[in-house]
């Protein structure tokens, strides 16, 4: 169980404290211990274009997503352009991995979608992986996805570009999907941003999204800036070739 240090006020704000108790990552924590985080992180609203935070920066704070999605992007200096290598959704973490190792950011972090995020200070996030268990193995899992994604975007130069699209849509419903009467809706990733997860060209992935739309397996929803996977069984069994 965490406790508050001498001098720090554990009372948590109720409105702070319904919007942690929302994240499922968030569910095992102790009451103490769930009110002391809320009153020690800070709530931010991002407009959508904005950086959470930069390369190379220093970090001195682990932003949980509460709602809408980021994109973590490269620079790539020689081109003197970014690629974009994943987009991240609710209840996922940012920035977790300067702060534990101590080192600059190795990415960009940019809101997608107007994101709302809680800071967590350095401080704050150690001490709760030192004293919630389960905290930290949910992390660990966190993780350990992650490096499995990458291991598999490391693999998808050996597969079609049209599946390539496909597992990059199917990975973004698995880790932060939500499930409707509908199908499973995701964010509707911008062409360029899919294409280069996908590592496919800009036109390929529209192909792509234009023939599983002509096909009814997917329908785009503009006014939510979401896209429903209407037959997410059948993409997902596509996957299954990697």
């Amino acid at each position: 169980m965490v406790k508050p240090r001498p001098g720090m006020t554990s009372d948590a704000p109720v409105a702070v404290l319904s919007e942690l108790k929302a994240v499922p990552m968030l569910a095992e924590l102790s009451a103490t211990s769930l009110q002391w985080l809320g009153s020690q992180v800070k709530l931010r609203d991002i407009p959508a274009g904005q950086a959470l935070f930069m390369q190379e920066a220093w970090g001195s704070v682990v932003y949980l997503i509460l709602a809408g999605w980021a994109k973590v992007r490269r620079a790539l200096r020689a081109q003197d352009s970014t690629k974009t290598l994943a987009l991240l959704g609710p209840g996922a973490w940012v920035g977790e991995m300067a702060v534990l190792d101590e080192a600059p950011r190795s990415r960009d972090v940019l809101a997608l979608t107007p994101l709302r995020v809680a800071g967590i200070p350095a401080a704050t996030f150690k001490a709760l992986m030192l004293r919630e268990p389960q905290l930290c193995y949910q992390l660990a899992c966190s993780l350990s996805r992650r490096l499995r994604l990458a291991n598999l975007q490391a693999d998808l130069d050996q597969q079609s570009p049209p599946l390539r699209v496909v597992h990059t849509l199917v990975q973004l419903a698995e880790a932060f999907g939500e499930k409707t009467p509908q199908g499973m809706r995701i964010v509707y990733p911008p062409p360029q941003d899919l294409a280069d997860i996908s590592q496919v060209s800009r036109e390929t992935a529209l192909a792509v999204l234009s023939r599983l739309q002509q096909q009814g397996v997917i329908q785009p929803l503009p006014e939510q800036q979401s896209l429903l996977l209407i037959r997410y069984a059948k993409l997902l069994e596509a996957t299954r070739l990697l």
